[in-house]
């Protein structure tokens, strides 16, 4: 009976043991399918968001594509690209407009060289490939029209993702206009300076074969004069002696006015601080100032940097001029600035004389260009005055009214 009941019991065990073991597995299954329907879901979730992000680089790339074509279609100058053997793949636009092919066509860049030019731009290619990189070389080729350009390339070497060189690129700027112009500057250069030594000669030649000539003829004039007078009391005479000799006078002036202008650019002195107010002191007690003409200067004068020759002939002129200019009772002649800018001063030296008509502006500055016929007026002073301010980078203009006397207006340069 004992063993019946045991054997009950043992089979009880085993199958609660069993029925556990189902239950255990079942749940083991159920939680494993439930972490699969988990990651499953997770990849989905993960498939869709890399998909929308090849989709994203995909449509970057191809507005990155859309614009670098753009951008090569667009460039001015013409763009090549070739391979290591100098037959281009790829050009835009305005390289198959100059070159005269179509941007499908494959041609060798040595084809479309000058001759002449053959073996030195082998030689700079090989240097492009050595360096990796070959700026502003220039080279004669043959365009579209078969004309010969000249063309200026900066080119560059493209590698691949090993450091391999594969592609030359390059970009071509026709420069022959700009050669042209630089040759046709450097033509005009020479025959300025060609100009300019022949108006020195010129004047260093009026010196010397005028000026001994007029003085003997000053003499000469003296010596009538005073044979004449011996003879004869005529007013006339002496009045046609007098404007003889004034004549004479005059034309020394012109002479020593030609030399001055033409030597005015060519004495260089060393540039320093020059005390304008010392300049002026010295100019008005070197010139004749008459009693009745009144010098005003409201207030100190700057330090200027320059040469003092220069500036000395600039200030002489403007000064002597208002001196002259200025009324015949109760003269007037001031000389004043003001600071324009952080670069520059204006200066201005009035008088209040008879003044000069609009008209005559800019005319007095020419050269032999003079208001009245005066004995000493040779039409040179202001013309000198005007390649001084020149020469120091300012500029100069007159401003008057006439019957209210004029004021010379000129700039010069602050010192750094």
């Amino acid at each position: 009976m004992w063993f019946y009941v045991y054997s009950f019991k043992l089979d009880l065990y085993f199958y609660t043991v069993i029925t556990n073991n189902i239950e255990a597995l079942e749940k083991a299954l159920e939680r494993e399918k439930n972490a699969r329907i988990e990651v499953e879901k997770n990849l989905e979730e993960r498939s869709l968001e890399l998909q929308e992000a090849n989709q994203n680089l995909i449509k970057v790339i191809n507005e990155k594509d859309i614009q670098l074509e753009s951008l090569f279609k667009t460039i001015v100058d013409p763009y090549i690209l070739m391979d290591l053997y100098g037959n281009v793949v790829k050009m835009n636009d305005a390289a198959a407009d100059f070159f005269g092919y179509t941007s499908e066509e494959i041609f060798n860049v040595t084809s479309t060289l000058y001759p002449d030019d053959v073996d030195y731009a082998m030689q700079a290619y090989y240097e492009l490939l050595e360096k990796g990189i070959f700026k502003n070389f220039k080279a004669r080729v043959y365009n579209s029209k078969k004309e010969v350009r000249w063309i200026e390339i900066n080119s560059s070497i493209v590698y691949d993702e090993t450091g391999e060189a594969t592609f030359a690129q390059g970009v071509v700027r026709d420069i022959t206009e700009r050669l042209n112009d630089q040759k046709e500057r450097e033509q005009l250069l020479k025959n300025l300076r060609k100009s300019n030594q022949e108006l020195n000669d010129f004047a260093h030649v009026v010196s010397h074969d005028l000026k001994a000539p007029l003085r003997s003829m000053n003499a000469l004039v003296s010596w009538l004069q005073e044979d004449c007078l011996e003879l004869t009391e005529d007013e006339n005479i002496k009045e046609n002696f007098q404007l003889l000799l004034k004549k004479i006078d005059k034309m020394d002036h012109l002479i020593n006015g030609i030399l001055k202008y033409a030597s005015i650019d060519k004495i260089e002195h060393p540039k320093k601080e020059i005390d304008l107010n010392e300049v002026v002191e010295i100019i008005l007690d070197t010139i004749h100032v008459p009693e009745h003409v009144k010098v005003n200067i409201p207030k100190k004068l700057p330090i200027a940097k320059g040469d003092k020759f220069r500036l000395h002939q600039l200030f002489q002129n403007l000064i002597s001029n208002a001196v002259k200019y200025a009324k015949a009772e109760n003269g007037e002649v001031t000389i004043s600035y003001d600071t324009i800018d952080e670069n520059f001063w204006e200066f201005q030296i009035s008088d209040n004389g008879k003044g000069i008509p609009e008209k005559y502006h800019k005319k007095v500055f020419g050269i032999f260009e003079t208001l009245d016929d005066h004995h000493n007026s040779t039409g040179i002073g202001l013309s000198i005055v005007k390649k001084i301010v020149d020469l120091f980078d300012g500029t100069i203009w007159v401003s008057s009214i006439e019957g209210e006397g004029a004021t010379f207006h000129f700039t010069l340069p602050i010192p750094n």
